[in-house]
């Protein structure tokens, strides 16, 4: 299925009809094709293309994190374990070190941070 991030939702493209497209917001979940609205809407379900966007999302954050703890990780396994937070967001970037600390990769206590095993 061909998805695309719109706005706070995503678009996704109806498979057999090509050119349409369905609001999802998989959080709530809803979306607007038929098959949700009349069927998986009543029986708190979900439809392929809620589906289709959470499997999405969650490819792009494990690809977001893999991207992030590229190089992070092994710095601070190289230099011991442990790292000043200041020093790693000066090499890396403060985005970097934010999606670790977020997916639980790396934890910072008291100005140093540390690989969590």
């Amino acid at each position: 299925m061909n998805i695309k991030e719109d706005g706070d939702g995503y678009k996704v493209e109806s498979g057999s009809r090509k050119g349409k497209w369905y609001s999802v917001d998989p959080k709530k979940p809803w979306c607007d094709c038929a098959a949700y609205k009349f069927r998986e809407l009543k029986r708190k379900g979900v439809c392929k293309h809620i589906k289709a966007v959470r499997e999405f999302v969650e490819r792009t954050q494990q690809e977001t994190i893999e991207e992030a703890g590229s190089g992070v990780l092994e710095y601070i396994d190289k230099e011991g374990g442990e790292v000043d937070a200041v020093e790693l967001v000066e090499r890396f970037g403060e985005d970097k070190v934010d999606s670790l600390i977020q997916a639980g990769e790396i934890i910072e206590k008291r100005g140093k941070i540390k690989i969590l095993k």
